[in-house]
């Protein structure tokens, strides 16, 4: 091999920036043979894009194999010549992304200008490949009855609901083959989607579903070049040489719709959404021709949903306002002035007495409008304000060819959601912006025909959040509070909470903000029966988000409950509030990590019928760094004290709450409790990195697959790898704000009862407002697990494939999967069980005394999925096509908490009940069901010009029965696993009340079902008792255990036996339907007029009962599901002009 080689191998290894290396090019291969079978080498092999007029050339090697690899989705056509030959000409190859296509070619003696044509369309089943994967092209985009345009919002995210292998969840969230939402990548042309904030995809970063060519949904065997199990990849569309564009409308109305269960009346909804596409080869008149090599995709859309709120709010009289309290008292009670302890004069305070803040504040309080306005009564004042959602989108798309050698695009995406969203009282409404954008280049050089390097860069941002648009921060300072500070850096409004009212306040508006710098590069050398395949990653990620800790945070919180008047309104205009606190957030979460991926890997093609694939990948995530220095982290390590882990930066120790210092007894200190102070570190003093916890370097994920072509109609497929799941924002976010929540709180109810202060004095004259708790109360929520290892997981498949016919193919597969290290949420200190009450156990009881609850998030939980799948598939020929997807499944795991609800997500389920027995959550997984069925068709009914019947119809009559095309979707599946619970007592005597839900014990080996669930009585409370009571007595749902000495009975040492996800839950029937007209207006233009519906029967898909055993309602079900489009009935029409 020479240097020129070697040098470009170890820049694609080394020197290649990013995570995760996702080519989304497809393989055009195949093999060369003679009439007599012998294999012809050194054979001319020409590969055409049809659209773009552009071609490859190779050649055919000792075997007589062929390769293009790097090849973007299109339509191709492939020659083959050789001298002494006949050419071969094959036409309508249709490629998608990351799919193998083979196309050989059997050469017939003659002369080369002869030649020999073949329909070479696509074989229905996979032949090369151990991947098992479900392709969404712009036909069944924009053909399937799934209404994704609507409901506020545009995304097309929903639509991979109706791919095989895919599982929702209450959420949203996708599982994709067994594993969890945060086991999948997604990406948009190579360049990463998901959220940095939260590890689950932006579907705002989502192009328009006019731009999309194709979504591609992965879930086994994906080759080392691929981290995660699943893949969810969108590919867009490129321009050619003809121009083409379409001008649509959707709209959506409540006419359309059904009620949902329950509903008394339809919401306004009157929704539209517009826009405009156009494609084609770059023209400048005079100028510049791009026919055969620069090309041009765009499209805009705009969404409009105007709609209203409404607000209910608790407001004053006029009266009260004015100081008049004479109707608000009852019986003998009186106004008292709280400097003097006497009566008001006829409960009525001189408005002279009125505290400047309270005046600054009652103009944004209106008057009643419901009910009495002269005496106050709750929800008194009812208003609709507008709430209107929009987006507005576009992308623009250049391809350019440069030589055959060398050709690359560039995209641009960007979309805008402003929203409205109205506050309380008289205060304006915020205004919402949303901005999502992504940048993406794409360069392929083919440096020979058996090496070609790919270099895919972008970068993917997104921000959301709200604006407050009034002058907080001017109103804040007009006040002229004392100790709070001038000028704070974000806009807000002090906290004015009044018991019985609607509150005077305005939180920090919410913000997060997501960046992935992605620069991807892969190396592909062709070498005799092996394709080579190097590259690599490196991904610069950053995730911003809002501190606080109270609702006023800077600017303050400040109560008033009628501690001082007798009347919580009263006291607020005399400005004596009971209590008042303030937040000292100087810095907002900024966290920011690099994350490095390498990859190797060959494709073995042993034989013409036989391909290997094998590789490693070697992935190094460290954690998320603090540019603000708000994150700290606890190590269990240190016996009995722990140790707290702060940033290196000197800063980060300024940051540290006093008040948290001294209730969990910081060093210096004293011995208390059996167990010495608790030391303050920094990370260098630890020994780790400023992520605060270990780098994890030995991420290597070996991957084998096979595939065997039997015979020319069945192939059998199958592999085993090692993936991972990213950890992002979510688990660094855990370490925000713990031990620097620094809340100042200031009672100002003095020993005679009189208020110690007035605002705007905000606290009790010389104090510093630190308060220590009592050592033991202080909780860290949450750490991470010092030595945390990378979740993982092993996956093995077999598959069997079988061509029915040129257009069908059936697929057989045993898809199976385990996870290992994956997040779950333990207290680090829960004490042993025990019988006595938690409240009299000494501190010494808890492994360590001077804190409360400690959480963390820790590795270790697993799962195992194992499945049977069919899928019977028909690509789009003769107007018609279908796919039908059937799997049954069962997959249990530990790591979805005591009570599970949805997938677990990035940091794992819910805090789980027993901390040292997290095998006791283990279950089936809720949101697997058993079985799960898939149909969607597409057919144009064979009517009309151009049709199999009347062809040749007049006009007339082609308008009215012609152009006829019907769209279903239905899904059918068996219920979620459902988990009982309780929501009070502390059997165990750990404090587990504090912890969260926890389960009751079963009554034999009842589970809960019933013979014939219904909406009313869906699950048998009997089946069930509260720990320790006795199954059908009458404190049987009594579960008011081992919390309060000398009123409840003792705990009993033990938690509840029963176990998760132990019973089933409502099935789901979902059928969506939609009609579609088209009329050609001339050859090149065509109008077409659409309506579907989602769940067209309205069928009531039934919601979770009611899980918790105490409250007298358990089993009966009040509500509905909405996922996999089991709603109420929606409905939409549209218009296309398209060219």
């Amino acid at each position: 091999m020479g240097s020129r080689v070697i040098l470009l191998l170890l820049l694609a290894v080394f020197s290649a920036i990013n995570c995760i290396a996702q080519s989304t090019s497809g393989v055009v291969l195949g093999n060369v043979r003679d009439a007599s079978s012998s294999v012809v080498s050194g054979a001319t092999v020409k590969l055409t894009n049809v659209g773009e007029n552009t071609s490859r050339e190779t050649k055919t090697n000792d075997n007589g194999d062929y390769e293009f690899q790097n090849t973007k989705a299109g339509r191709y056509e492939i020659t083959v010549t050789m001298a002494g030959f006949r050419t071969f000409a094959a036409k309508d190859i249709f490629l998608a992304a990351r799919q193998s296509v083979r196309v050989d070619a059997q050469l017939q003696v003659g002369d080369m200008v002869q030649a020999v044509e073949v329909a070479a369309t696509a074989g229905v089943i996979a032949t090369e490949s151990p991947v098992v994967a479900s392709t969404l092209t712009p036909e069944k985009i924009l053909g399937l009855p799934v209404n994704v345009r609507g409901g506020g919002s545009t995304s097309p995210y929903a639509i991979i609901a109706a791919l095989p292998g895919v599982q929702p969840d209450n959420g949203g969230g996708y599982s994709i083959q067994g594993g969890v939402p945060a086991q999948t990548e997604s990406s948009t042309d190579g360049i990463s989607i998901t959220s940095v904030t939260g590890n689950s995809p932006n579907r705002n970063l989502f192009p328009s579903v006019e731009s999309i060519a194709e979504i591609k949904v992965q879930g086994v065997a994906n080759s080392a070049e691929y981290g995660t199990p699943g893949d969810i990849t969108t590919i867009t569309k490129s321009g050619g040489n003809s121009f083409h564009g379409a001008l649509f409308w959707y709209h959506q109305n409540k006419a359309f719709d059904s009620r949902a269960f329950n509903q008394v009346r339809l919401p306004a909804k009157i929704a539209n959404t517009f826009g405009v596409t156009a494609s084609g080869p770059v023209w400048i008149p005079r100028l510049y021709s791009g026919r055969n090599r620069t090309f041009f995709q765009f499209a805009w859309e705009e969404f409009r949903f105007p709609r209203q709120s409404t607000i209910t709010n608790s407001v004053p009289t006029a009266r009260m306002k004015s100081g008049d309290f004479s109707n608000e008292l009852a019986g003998a009670a009186v106004l008292r002035d709280p400097v003097t302890l006497a009566p008001f004069p006829n409960n009525t305070i001189p408005q002279s007495r009125f505290n400047a803040a309270a005046r600054a504040v009652l103009p944004f309080y209106p008057d009643p409008n419901v009910g009495s306005l002269d005496r106050f009564a709750a929800a008194n004042f009812v208003e609709n304000r507008r709430s209107d959602i929009r987006s507005r989108q576009f992308d623009i798309r250049v391809d350019e060819h440069f030589t055959g050698a060398h050709t690359m695009f560039g995209r641009y995406s960007r979309k805008r959601n402003p929203s409205t969203s109205p506050n309380a009282l008289l205060l304006p409404s915020d205004t919402g912006y949303n901005d999502y954008q992504q940048a993406v280049v794409n360069y392929t050089w083919t440096i020979r025909p058996n090496l070609l390097n790919q270099f895919i860069g972008g970068i993917s941002y997104g921000r959301s959040g709200s604006e407050f648009p009034f002058d907080g921060r001017t109103f804040m300072n007009n006040l002229n509070f004392q100790d709070i500070q001038k000028n704070i850096f974000f806009n807000a409004l002090p906290n004015f909470s009044i018991d019985r009212l609607t509150g005077f306040s305005k939180g920090r508006p919410g913000r997060s903000a997501s960046w992935n710098t992605q620069f991807i590069d892969n190396l592909t050398w062709i070498r005799g029966r092996h394709t080579l395949k190097f590259g690599g990653d490196i991904r610069r990620l950053r995730a911003e988000t809002n501190l606080g800790f109270t609702t006023g945070d800077n600017y303050g919180d400040y109560i008033f409950r009628g501690s001082f008047t007798g009347a919580p309104f009263a006291d607020f205009l005399l400005g004596v509030p009971a209590e008042t606190s303030v937040a000292v957030v100087q810095f907002d979460n900024d966290g920011r990590a690099t994350h490095y991926k390498f990859y190797a890997q060959d494709s073995f093609r042993m034989s013409p019928k036989l391909t290997f694939d094998y590789g490693v990948r070697w992935e190094f995530h460290p954690g998320y760094s603090d540019a603000g220095l708000n994150i700290a982290n606890f190590n269990r390590n240190i016996p009995r004290t722990g140790q707290v882990v702060i940033p290196t930066d000197p800063k980060a120790r300024d940051l540290l709450a006093p008040a948290v210092l001294a209730t969990i007894n910081a060093c210096p200190g004293p011995t208390l409790n059996g167990a010495a102070c608790t030391p303050i570190v920094t990370a260098k003093e630890a020994g780790l990195p400023e992520g605060l916890r270990k780098n994890y370097f030995g991420q290597f994920l070996p991957r084998l697959g096979f595939a065997y072509r039997w015979n020319e109609k069945t192939t059998i497929r199958g592999g085993y790898g090692h993936y991972n799941m990213i950890l992002l924002g979510s688990i660094f976010f855990s370490l925000t704000g713990t031990v620097t929540s620094d809340v100042r709180s200031f009672s100002n109810i003095g020993p005679d009862g009189r208020p110690i202060f007035v605002l705007p004095q905000t606290r009790p004259a010389n104090s510093s407002g630190v308060r220590a708790g009592s050592v033991g109360t202080f909780e860290f929520r949450t750490a991470n697990q010092i030595d945390f290892r990378p979740p993982q997981m092993a996956q093995w498949s077999l598959t069997v494939d079988r061509e029915l016919n040129s257009a069908t193919g059936l697929r057989l597969s045993y898809i199976a999967n385990k996870s290992t290290n994956m997040p779950w949420a333990p207290d680090l200190n829960q004490p042993l069980s025990s019988t006595q009450y938690f409240a009299n156990r000494p501190l010494s009881d808890r492994p360590f005394p001077h804190w409360g609850l400690i959480y963390s998030r820790d590795a270790g939980a697993n799962s195992i999925y194992n499945s049977l799948q069919a899928e019977l598939n028909r690509r789009f020929q003769s107007g018609f096509t279908f796919n039908l997807a059937y799997t049954l499944a069962k997959h249990l795991g530990d790591a979805a908490g005591p009570n599970p609800s949805g997938f677990a997500g990035e940091t794992g389920g819910g805090r789980v009940t027993n901390s040292l027995d997290r095998r006791a959550d283990r279950g089936d997984i809720y949101a697997t069901r058993r079985h799960r069925f898939v149909k969607s068709v597409v057919y144009d009914l064979p009517f009309g010009k151009g049709r199999k019947f009347m062809a040749n119809t007049s006009r007339f009559a082609d308008a009215l029965f012609g152009g006829w095309s019907l769209s279903s979707l239905i899904i059918l599946q068996s219920g979620p696993f459902l988990t009982p619970t309780v929501s009070v007592g502390d059997p165990s005597g750990t404090n587990a009340p504090r912890r969260g839900t926890q389960r009751p014990d079963r009554v034999g080996a009842a589970n809960g079902s019933v013979s014939s669930p219904d909406r009313t009585r869906w699950l048998d409370r009997s089946a069930f008792a509260c720990p320790g009571r006795v199954p059908g007595a009458a404190n049987a749902f009594d579960c008011n255990i081992g919390v309060r000495p000398g009123i409840d009975p003792a705990p009993l040492g033990r938690f509840g036996n029963s176990g998760v996800g132990i019973v089933l839950g409502p099935g789901t029937f979902s059928w969506n339907a939609g009609m579609r007209k088209s009329f050609a207006v001339t050859e090149r233009v065509a109008f077409r007029l659409e309506g579907s519906f989602t769940n067209l029967p309205n069928w009531t898909n039934l919601g979770d009962p009611i899980l918790n055993v105490v409250d007298n309602n358990f089993g009966r079900i009040t509500g509905t599901r909405g996922a996999d489009f089991g709603g109420n009935r929606t409905g939409q029409v549209s218009l296309r002009l398209e060219f």
